[in-house]
């Protein structure tokens, strides 16, 4: 897992400033015209992968902008379906394969596996020189986030994270213009947390067509156990409420709130002070191999720019049960005090788990002029109160750069082909963005513990076991 010196790092961002072509693979001299068919590789056939290989027209499809050429997966009955629908498609298992024979044959690589082989297979893409499109959340740690934003930067390849929504700009810019004035406060909402469970004990017969070693990729070799494919309840395996919830809903408040100016990746890193990021957990219980059932989550955000300091507090659990749908339910019925029809925590709109009539994932904005309600994918559901105050409001002021990258396949697609950079590329956004969510988990290994992150180094200052959690050791023959 290389790492870049600093000195490295700051040539390479004094390349990426020479306006440096994006070409189609590292070995050649071709771009990619605005409507070319494009060859894909997907890498993880099932699940989610499979939503890539819908027919063309629907959303999301990859053939609504070429065809797959190759496809790889470790699980063959999972792929199954996938596989038989694409008969004459070459399949692999193993990925570092799929690219040393296919690699002339593919333009780009779609990465749709479990949370833990995100990294790896994006990494050996992206030093192939392939566009790479990598799903949420982008990485099970923040050592993975940072290697594939620095490799991303290195070698200048299109990349996105696919979390389907991105950041609403209107909220973004709403925040940035000061439209609510200085924020003090954000309260989030996430659902997910299995509890403490025990490990499984004892060896199964690994099950035909899968092949185990390739599935645990860069984890601990452990022998099989059906239990371990429930792989979204265990740190090991996932990014938990993070990457499940956050990569969707906290775009914005990371954008919005500049966040993204106190990382070093794709940009001369600050020239004086050392900014930190506060992090502290509360958890219904210490669950070193799973995800607590509830967690209260508190980022103490140092000023960025012309941005005061800011807390951000999330309250995650599961169904908002516990603690954490307690001090929610409290803490908005404080926030919202005077306002009736924001006011009541019990309403449907503050159910922070979603569901049927129910807007899902809220987030409450505190400024000094005023407060905003949003929710949903992105914040793409906004509303400053109280209404009375804001009735006039226009547009916000434009603060961001048009034209505006797509946060979704298509703005991907469109960066290849030429466009804007993709809004939730790597560099300017998945890497750090990934980072700050993933100090959560972190921060849960820790409860009660206020951990200082320095988002420069990429480490945790005052807790040194700490950074064992930011950079787990990868299994021998595994890199990035």
């Amino acid at each position: 897992m290389a790492r870049q010196t600093r000195r490295s790092f700051l040539r390479s961002t004094a390349l990426a400033g020479a306006g440096l072509v994006v070409l189609s693979n590292s070995g050649s001299a071709r771009g990619y015209a605005a409507n070319e068919s494009l060859s894909f590789a997907l890498v993880g056939c099932g699940g989610r992968g499979a939503a890539f290989l819908a027919d063309k027209g629907k959303y999301g499809s990859l053939f609504d902008y070429g065809r797959v050429v190759a496809m790889c997966d470790v699980n063959q009955q999972r792929a199954a379906a996938s596989f038989a629908k694409f008969p004459d498609v070459p399949k692999f298992e193993d990925y570092r394969v799929m690219l040393d024979k296919m690699g002339r044959q593919i333009d780009a690589v779609v990465v749709a596996t479990c949370d833990h082989n995100h990294a790896a297979p994006s990494a050996a893409a992206i030093r192939a020189g392939k566009p790479t499109y990598c799903e949420k959340g982008l990485t099970r740690t923040i050592h993975e986030a940072r290697a594939l934003a620095e490799l991303a930067d290195q070698y200048k390849v299109v990349t996105q994270e696919g979390n389907n929504h991105g950041y609403h700009v209107r909220t973004v810019e709403m925040i940035r213009a000061g439209t609510i004035g200085d924020v003090r406060e954000v309260h989030l909402s996430a659902t997910g947390g299995s509890g403490p469970r025990p490990l499984p004990t004892g060896t199964q017969e690994v099950p035909a067509g899968l092949n185990w070693d390739l599935w645990l990729g860069p984890a601990a070799y452990r022998p099989y156990h059906a239990q371990w494919m429930a792989w979204g309840q265990w740190r090991d395996f996932a990014n938990g409420y993070m990457g499940m919830w956050g990569s969707h809903s906290y775009p914005a408040v990371f954008k919005g709130l500049k966040l993204d100016a106190l990382w070093p990746v794709g940009k001369k890193p600050p020239v004086a002070g050392r900014k930190t990021i506060r992090v502290t957990a509360e958890v219904s219980e210490l669950a070193k191999d799973n995800f607590p059932r509830w967690a209260i989550i508190h980022w103490d955000i140092p000023a960025r720019e012309e941005m005061p300091p800011v807390r951000i507090t999330c309250y995650a659990g599961y169904d908002g049960q516990g603690k954490a749908g307690e001090r929610w339910r409290a803490t908005i019925k404080e926030v919202f005090a005077g306002i009736p029809e924001y006011g009541d925590p019990a309403d449907n709109k503050w159910q922070h788990w979603g569901g049927p009539g129910r807007v899902g994932l809220p987030k409450a904005w505190v400024g000094t002029k005023g407060l905003m309600y949003s929710a949903g994918h992105g914040c793409h559901t906004t509303q400053l109160l109280p209404a009375d105050k804001f009735r006039d409001v226009g547009e916000p002021r434009q603060s961001l750069p048009r034209p505006l990258g797509k946060s979704d396949l298509r703005g991907w697609i469109e960066g290849i082909r030429g466009g804007p950079a993709p809004q939730c590329n790597f560099v300017e956004f998945g890497g750090p963005f990934t980072e700050w969510t993933l100090l959560a988990n972190v921060a849960t290994l820790f409860p009660d513990q206020t951990l200082e992150f320095d988002p420069v180094t990429c480490k945790i200052l005052n807790v040194d076991e700490a950074n064992q959690a930011v950079a787990p050791e990868y299994r021998k023959g595994w890199s990035l």
